[in-house]
């Protein structure tokens, strides 16, 4: 008799660890740092379709794909999205991206001052909470 509760307690308390761990895993994956992904804002994304997603988007440029991948932004952690949307600042800023040969056949792709600034509030806005 005693061994048989001792077999059902112990079964409980297995079944009831598994769940548990589970159950932090599925929570970890689904978030990261507490936070889950978030779209590119309208005012953001306007100026990138006509800057950037003719390159940084699926079936875009090859390097420019490995670099970011707009496509995907949605699948990106929060950590990620926070790198790349500073990175993006970082390009525009210094004038690196759109790439001359773009910026030359495209002139009204590349970003005035104000759309540059608007990207990198933006990326500034972008916050990480950590647990």
């Amino acid at each position: 008799m005693k061994k048989t509760i001792w077999i059902t307690v112990s079964v409980v308390c297995i079944i009831f660890v598994t769940s548990l761990i589970i159950n932090q895993l599925t929570a970890q994956s689904s978030t990261k740092g507490g936070i889950i992904s978030k779209p590119i804002p309208a005012n953001v994304m306007k100026i990138a379709e006509k800057s950037c997603v003719k390159c940084h988007t699926e079936p875009g440029n090859g390097m420019a794909l490995a670099h970011l991948n707009l496509s995907n932004w949605d699948k990106f952690s929060m950590e990620k999205q926070a790198d790349r949307a500073k990175e993006m600042c970082n390009m525009v800023s210094k004038d690196k991206m759109p790439p001359k040969n773009f910026s030359a056949k495209n002139p009204d792709g590349v970003p005035t001052k104000e759309e540059v600034k608007t990207i990198c509030d933006w990326a500034q806005s972008i916050r990480i909470i950590k647990k």
